[in-house]
C-alpha cells in the first residue's frame, strides 16, 4: 500500500492528478474519512485501493498496513501558511476552524499565523515522523525535479504535461511578496518545520546529484 500525505497548500492536489493518471480507480482520495489512527477501521477502506491520498496524519495507516510505502510533499513553512491564508480568503471552507477564525475574526496574515494550527502544520501532519520514515518526499518549490525523483524511485514512465493545479491566480511571482518583517514573524512561529524541509530539500538535491552522477 502507497499511503501519501496531502499535507494542505504543499502541491498535494497536484500530485494527486498524477496519482490519478497512473493508478486509476486504485487511487482512494481520503478526504474527510479517515484523519487519525484512532479513526482508521478496514472496512472504511475501499477494496482494491492500492494508493490513499489526502488530508490525514501521516501515522494514520501505521497499524492497518504496517508495510506501507510513507510519501509526501512540503512546502517552505512561509510560503504555506501565505498561500494557505490567501487560499481562505479566496475560497472559504467554513468547515475549516482556521477558516472560520480568518473570515469572523477578520484576521491579518499575522493574526492568521497565530493561530495554534497554522503553526509548524506540516510536521503536524507528518506525525513528527523522521524524513527517513518517507520513501519519497516531493519539494513543492522544484515540483519538476521532484516529480522526475519520484518517478525513478517507483519505476514509473516520465510525466508528459505536469499538472499545475489549486494555484492562486492572483500572484504575479514565484514567491508571495511580504515584508521581511512579516516573513520573519512566520518563520520564527514554524521553526519545526524549516527544520525538516531544509532536511528533505537537501535529500532531494542529493538524490539528484547521483542521478546526475549515472547518468554521465
Amino acid at each position: 500500500m502507497i499511503v501519501s500525505v496531502h499535507v494542505p497548500k504543499c502541491a498535494g492536489t497536484s500530485f494527486r492528478q498524477i496519482l490519478s493518471s497512473i493508478f486509476g480507480p486504485r487511487l482512494w482520495l481520503n478526504y474527510g474519512t479517515i484523519f487519525s489512527r484512532e479513526q482508521a477501521r478496514p472496512e472504511l477502506v475501499p477494496q482494491g485501493a492500492k494508493v490513499i491520498h489526502g488530508h490525514f496524519m501521516a501515522d494514520s495507516f501505521d497499524q492497518m498496513f504496517p508495510g506501507r510505502r510513507l510519501l509526501t510533499w512540503v512546502r517552505h513553512p512561509v510560503e504555506r501558511v501565505v498561500s494557505n491564508y490567501h487560499h481562505f480568503l479566496r475560497a472559504p471552507d467554513m468547515r475549516d476552524e482556521c477558516c472560520r477564525a480568518l473570515h469572523e475574526r477578520k484576521l491579518g496574515l499575522r493574526g492568521f499565523a497565530d493561530l495554534e494550527w497554522m503553526r509548524n502544520m506540516t510536521t503536524r501532519y507528518l506525525a513528527n515522523k523522521p524524513v527517513a520514515d518517507f520513501e519519497f518526499i516531493g519539494i513543492t518549490e522544484n515540483f519538476q525535479e521532484s516529480i522526475e525523483h519520484f518517478c525513478r524511485t517507483f519505476g514509473y514512465r516520465r510525466i508528459g504535461r505536469l499538472p499545475f493545479e489549486n494555484t492562486n491566480p492572483g500572484r504575479a511571482t514565484e514567491q508571495y511578496a511580504i515584508s521581511p518583517r512579516d516573513h520573519a514573524y512566520i518563520l520564527e512561529r514554524n521553526l519545526t518545520d524549516l527544520a525538516w524541509y531544509d532536511e528533505a530539500a537537501l535529500l532531494l538535491v542529493g538524490n539528484s546529484r547521483r542521478q546526475s552522477a549515472k547518468s554521465a
